[in-house]
């Protein structure tokens, strides 16, 4: 019994745990509807003391010019305590930030969230990887988005 409840933890930790592509982006599956991720996404963020920016509904632009789209939402945020620091250490990375994470809906109707790999950004910025504000901003990323992946 204790082996497949570990094994069950296992197997949750490991889906729950973000994939680097070679694209750059990090991606994770999620286990509500885009909309529902979106929305835990954002309250999470609130509830942490980040600001949304804005949200934005790609399907929703794509109807108004008659085109279909699948539910696809990017969500803009930030937290002047965590970003801060990061454009203190290289003033360009302000082009990046606030931060953004997508939300959409693949073909088979499976949810995922994507964003960029934050220390690959840095890297192009002049940051060291092992920048504090860097390992914290990272970290705050990875706990937020893990928090409405599956």
């Amino acid at each position: 019994m204790r082996l497949l409840s570990l094994s069950c933890c296992l197997a949750a930790a490991i889906a729950a745990t973000p994939a680097i592509a070679g694209d750059g982006m990090i991606h994770q599956k999620a286990s509500g509807s885009v909309s529902e991720t979106v929305a835990a996404f954002t309250k999470i963020l609130e509830s942490k003391g980040a600001t949304v920016f804005a949200t934005v509904d790609h399907a929703k632009g794509a109807a108004k010019v008659d085109m279909a789209l699948a539910p696809a939402t990017l969500v803009i945020f930030g937290n002047p305590k965590i970003g801060t620091p990061l454009i203190q250490a290289a003033p360009t990375m302000g082009a990046d930030l606030p931060l953004r994470v997508l939300f959409y809906e693949d073909s088979d109707g499976n949810t995922h969230i994507a964003y960029h790999d934050l220390g690959k950004i840095a890297a192009q910025h002049g940051i060291p990887a092992d920048h504090p504000a860097l390992a914290k901003a990272k970290g705050a990323l990875k706990n937020l988005t893990g928090a409405v992946a599956k």
